[in-house]
């Protein structure tokens, strides 16, 4: 193009139209970007539903993962209770202990540590023995482990091989004596209940016999679970009154009556004004006759 040259607005029209927004002169060889996501989106302009998309899918995935884990651990727990009502051996106890069993409206879980003593529909015996490490003292670790031996005893029982379930409950305890809970480093575990459940079948009729005893209760354990109620009791229990405390009380009230009556009637004065106002009450009447 010759310098001074006019351009003719054909040719003006077709230098504007390769300038970008940056004012450079685009290049007629250069391939146009793509954008990496989408072939079909060079632009760009569906990345954001792109991303939208792929976290909808991954929350979703996580959700599925979550709600499976726990229906197969639910089924899990329930072919383990029908594991020890159909049949008893070393293997089903102990998953039974480790899942839990069905109890009520939920599952009774077990310590972690325990041991099958025996498991054996030929003798009908199952015997556990168990460590627990949350009880904190006598009293919670009775409760706890009567629902667990019934939870445990009630399923076994349910097997017509099984007649006799034995729950042994050990404990950690301190210097002292007492009951802790956590594990047991540098502790000893002591055994404390034993709870054995019994079922027998009446010769005279068709009625299924429950039993339970609870042994290994000394004297000691006792008094510390006694004590234990009486503490949580005491919490809400208002004080004793005697028969004493009551008529002191009444004779109280009586003399408090019967000194404001006399102050009534009679005046702090001890009824000199009362008096007065008798006798000038008589002169006026006497006047006025």
């Amino acid at each position: 193009m010759a310098k001074g040259s006019k351009l003719a607005p054909e040719e003006v029209e077709e230098l504007f139209s390769k300038i970008d927004a940056s004012g450079v002169v685009r290049s007629e060889r250069s391939e146009p970007a793509v954008d990496p996501l989408s072939d079909e989106d060079p632009s760009g302009s569906k990345v954001a539903s792109s991303i939208s998309r792929m976290g909808i899918a991954f929350i979703a995935g996580i959700i599925i993962f979550v709600v499976g884990m726990q229906v197969g651990y639910g089924v899990m727990r329930r072919l383990n209770t029908a594991n020890l009502s159909d049949t008893v051996t070393t293997e089903t106890v102990s998953r039974a202990l480790e899942g839990g069993v069905e109890w009520g409206n939920g599952f009774t879980q077990f310590p972690a540590e325990f041991t099958v003593e025996e498991a054996d529909e030929l003798t009908g015996v199952v015997e556990v023995s168990v460590v627990s490490s949350e009880a904190e003292n006598e009293l919670e670790l009775f409760s706890n482990s009567q629902i667990e031996a019934a939870a445990l005893a009630t399923n076994a029982l349910l097997n017509d091989n099984i007649n006799r379930v034995v729950y042994n409950v050990s404990a950690y305890v301190d210097e002292d004596g007492n009951i802790v809970a956590g594990n047991g480093e540098d502790r000893e575990a002591r055994l404390v209940f034993t709870f054995i459940w019994t079922k027998n079948k009446s010769e005279a009729s068709s009625n299924i016999d429950w039993g339970l005893r609870i042994v290994g209760m000394d004297e000691e354990i006792a008094g510390r679970i006694q004590t234990q109620v009486n503490s949580v009791s005491s919490l809400i229990e208002t004080p004793s009154v005697d028969d004493a405390d009551i008529d002191a009380h009444e004779r109280e009230l009586q003399s408090a009556q019967e000194q404001k009556g006399e102050e009534l009637y009679l005046g702090d004065d001890g009824g000199a004004t009362l008096d007065a106002a008798r006798e000038r009450a008589q002169e006026d009447a006497s006047t006025s006759h």
